[in-house]
């Protein structure tokens, strides 16, 4: 008969849940999933031309995700897989590849596109100090704003 060690037991079992997973685990006991997969149903895209959609339980649960942990749409991707996006560091020791470096410009390049409409709306509409006027009000000027930055 062989005995097994601590080691090869494993640490799983014996891991503190975080406190992440202990409000994941309870909004699954609370939340209705089934009935609301039911009730949007009727309104989800069928997938005729163009990809199949997700799953309406994945996408449901991705949604909602973004909602209690008030992530975007790359942060809830990242969540999701993990996913680096930020740049790799070079060191003095460890100089970046050639293929480190393609991953960095092309992750800069992208990340331009996207920064470059906060640049034009602090510099051009004068966002750089905003002051107070109510949430409601400077929601709708920053609206206003970034919709005329599109144009």
């Amino acid at each position: 008969m062989r005995q097994t060690t601590f080691a090869e037991e494993g640490f799983e079992r014996y891991r503190k849940p975080t406190h992440r997973e202990k409000f994941l685990d309870e909004m699954d006991q609370i939340v209705p999933w089934k009935r609301l997969f039911k009730a949007v149903k009727p309104c989800y895209p069928k997938g005729q031309g163009g990809r199949p959609p997700i799953g309406i339980e994945r996408m449901l649960r991705i949604y909602f995700l973004q909602h209690w942990f008030n992530l975007s749409d790359p942060g809830a991707k990242e969540a999701l897989y993990a996913e680096d996006l930020t740049a790799e560091r070079c060191y003095r020791n460890r100089p970046l590849t050639d293929e480190a470096r393609a991953r960095n410009t092309k992750k800069s390049q992208i990340r331009a596109r996207v920064e470059h409409p906060f640049l034009i709306l602090k510099r051009v509409f004068g966002f750089t100090k905003v002051r107070y006027r109510g949430l409601a009000k400077n929601e709708h000027r920053m609206m206003v704003a970034f919709e005329l930055v599109n144009l």
